[in-house]
């Protein structure tokens, strides 16, 4: 495990932050997913935003986003319209669901868009199982924003459909990948996580 490292902080304005979410159960079940698009999710308030050369390393931001995400699992969360979600186990880092959140977070930015189809028409089961995944893809979180570790997760946990894929109780593992866009970008940095079973 890394060891923390104390990072220089700058705040920022208040902050559009876009997220969009949806539910392996969904799509594996046959149900028509959500029609593609973008889910503003507008939060008043302070947010972090952290300047190109202040970025902690790729694998310390990932590792935040994971433990944060475990955090939050611990807890039992409120997911709106989803009720209440009891408290659910750890996940797991795995390889091969960061590489497949890594390579989709590179394809939104260069297609500048958020979606869950990649440029190729693939989705998150087909990424998943490409990168060598070998159990069951169950749900894929994506946002573009500025915010990292226990803020990002937070503001997954904020959106009811996020919040019910963070908090799936048959997810035993996760894959984060992130993407750093280019100095006055809109966004700074384009985050995947992937769940799997």
């Amino acid at each position: 495990m890394m060891t923390s490292r104390h990072i220089s902080r700058a705040f920022a304005r208040p902050a559009i932050v876009t997220f969009f979410s949806i539910s392996g159960a969904l799509l594996l079940s046959g149900c028509v997913p959500p029609a593609e698009g973008v889910d503003p999710l507008s939060e008043p308030g302070e947010h972090w935003e952290i300047e190109d050369l202040e970025r902690p390393p790729v694998e310390v931001r990932i590792e935040r986003v994971v433990e944060a995400t475990n955090r939050a699992r611990a807890r039992g969360q409120d997911c709106g319209e989803y009720g209440w979600m009891e408290a659910a186990g750890p996940v797991q880092a795995d390889e091969a669901l960061e590489m497949a959140a890594t390579a989709h977070a590179h394809d939104l930015a260069a297609m500048d868009a958020l979606s869950h189809t990649g440029s190729d028409g693939s989705d998150f089961v087909e990424r998943a199982e490409r990168a060598g995944f070998e159990g069951q893809p169950v749900g894929e979180n994506i946002a573009a924003t500025f915010r990292l570790g226990e803020a990002l997760v937070q503001g997954w946990v904020a959106s009811d459909d996020h919040c019910r894929v963070l908090m799936n109780p048959d997810a035993r593992f996760i894959g984060v990948g992130l993407y750093d866009t280019e100095p006055g970008a809109p966004f700074s940095t384009y985050w995947v996580q992937v769940f799997g079973h």
